[in-house]
């Protein structure tokens, strides 16, 4: 009798503490899959935007039409405030996603450890537990990649975050200039922004990639929670059945 009662205790407290994990981890990869599909459309058109200003920069540069270069530098630097400051905001968010994908690893690692001390007790379908342990141990494999792949996202917006940031340093203060002894300095400022150009196409193709990344891991974590139900299923019937 005191054996049914301690597993049944376990069982509903097992229960509780997955059904709370899914369902935060239901409700974090959802939000991240909107925010990132919003997230692209806005930078796709963010970048269009761009590209019609930096191609009347080049023209304007080419007729050597210093007012105009200078108008349209004007309001290029008002964009890559707005860009860098997205950068950073991106940067906290692949930081919480790290967190997450840490909190999953060790919720994984929480349950091979309850997988081993059943198999370890020899009172359940002994089957059951290796299927329940190699199930796991996959489950935490993937959530190992995942959090490694957070990583380095996190990595690589950081380092475009602080690139975007250096060329508006140098932009801010500098006004297009075409005489003789200014035409080298002037190149290379065009030439910068060009390439905060290429950093926001970078930053578009980071977040194509991060949103496959997120569907994946939530398609990942909803098999992860048809386990944890199937799991909790079994732990339900062995009680029922007063096996053990």
């Amino acid at each position: 009798m005191r054996t049914k009662i301690t597993l049944s205790i376990f069982v509903a407290m097992f229960g509780l503490l997955l059904q709370g994990q899914n369902a935060k981890e239901a409700i974090q990869n959802t939000k991240q899959v909107a925010e990132g599909k919003k997230s692209l459309q806005r930078d796709m058109q963010e970048l269009e935007a761009f590209k019609v200003k930096t191609t009347a920069l080049n023209t304007a540069f080419e007729e050597r039409n210093t007012e105009k270069s200078n108008e349209l530098k004007a309001s290029i630097i008002q964009d890559m405030v707005r860009e860098v400051g997205q950068s950073g905001e991106k940067a906290k968010k692949a930081r919480m996603e790290i967190a997450q994908s840490s909190s999953e690893v060790r919720s994984e690692r929480r349950e091979i450890r309850r997988d081993r001390e059943d198999s370890d007790r020899g009172r359940y379908d002994r089957r059951d537990d290796e299927r329940d342990l190699a199930r796991d141990k996959a489950n935490a494999r993937d959530d190992r990649r995942d959090r490694r792949d957070d990583i380095g996202d996190f990595q690589k917006q950081i380092d475009r975050a602080e690139r975007q940031a250096a060329i508006l340093e140098k932009l801010r203060t500098y006004n297009f200039g075409f005489e003789a002894l200014a035409m080298e300095k002037a190149l290379a400022h065009k030439a910068l922004v060009t390439e905060f150009k290429d950093i926001l196409l970078d930053d578009i193709a980071a977040t194509k990639r991060e949103l496959g990344e997120d569907v994946r891991e939530s398609r990942e974590d909803r098999r992860e929670r048809r386990d944890d139900r199937n799991e909790r299923n079994e732990l339900d019937s062995r009680r029922k059945w007063g096996r053990g």
